[in-house]
């Protein structure tokens, strides 16, 4: 029998009418068995553009894509924006490709169904990839939420450690809209960094008071200053744990974002 402890029920509210959302995911074995996968040699990639760039700081950075927010049938982003959904980069470079796609729901599937197997094929990959930066004398880090909003935090492995835990030589880095997240302990070796919406006003100012950085997106120039914190440039590399506190990191309006007014895109 699953242990429902396993399973840990997250509520977090919705900015259009402050209605509770559960966001608790594989709650019981029944419901896991909906989700049929192919076993998959790599979780994880590096191919993308800007963690491409981390090398240029001597990283070695690799990142998981899930199928994003409901596709598949489960909300794993479950305090994603309209706009954020509709603008998701799930499909900007080699998300367009009908086989990433494929794999990306494959993966999600392999979370929701077995997720002790899929948290211990991650750790393993992990692992192997930290060993790989170390003889090529680079630092790791990896992103577990490219396309998804999971507290990877909370996950527990079968010894009843967190994949940051259990690796404490590893940098992990995550954007979030979850503002929950940032309330609780973190690990030291767990970076957050929140995103900026067109309906998340409100968590912004408490997100304001507390020393975590902000993630905003602009138009085509950014500001010296927003929100009244200083504006750092963001699209240099993913390395956020690197950011100095209390910032906003600004990130340039691509693809497309550069076609919506509906404050997604900050215009300065």
């Amino acid at each position: 029998m699953t242990n429902k402890s396993q399973y840990p029920i997250y509520k977090n509210y919705c900015p259009c009418n402050n209605a509770p959302i559960d966001y608790s995911i594989g709650a019981n074995k029944k419901e896991s068995m909906k989700y049929k996968y192919k076993e998959q040699k790599k979780l994880l990639g590096s191919s993308t553009y800007k963690m491409a760039k981390s090398s240029k700081f001597k990283y070695l950075s690799e990142i998981l894509h899930l199928a994003p927010s409901n596709i598949g049938g489960v909300n794993i982003c479950p305090s994603s924006s309209p706009i954020c959904v509709k603008m998701c980069l799930n499909t900007s470079g080699r998300g367009q490709m009908n086989s990433v796609q494929k794999s990306r729901l494959n993966k999600k599937y392999y979370f929701l169904a077995d997720r002790q197997k899929f948290l211990k094929h991650l750790d393993r990959e992990i692992k192997l990839s930290s060993e790989r930066a170390k003889r090529k004398k680079l630092k790791y880090t990896v992103r577990l939420n490219g396309t998804s909003d999971l507290p990877f935090e909370r996950y527990k492995l079968e010894n009843g450690k967190n994949l940051m835990d259990n690796n404490p030589q590893v940098q992990f880095i995550d954007y979030t809209k979850i503002k929950n997240r940032l309330l609780q302990k973190l690990p030291k070796n767990y970076s957050l960094t929140y995103s900026q919406a067109e309906n998340n006003l409100e968590d912004i100012k408490q997100v304001l008071k507390t020393k975590y950085n902000i993630a905003t997106v602009f138009r085509k120039k950014l500001p010296k200053k927003w929100l009244g914190r200083k504006v750092i440039n963001g699209d240099k590399h993913d390395l956020r744990h690197l950011d100095p506190k209390k910032v906003v990191v600004g990130l340039i309006a691509k693809g497309k974002a550069k076609k919506d007014f509906n404050g997604f895109v900050q215009d300065v």
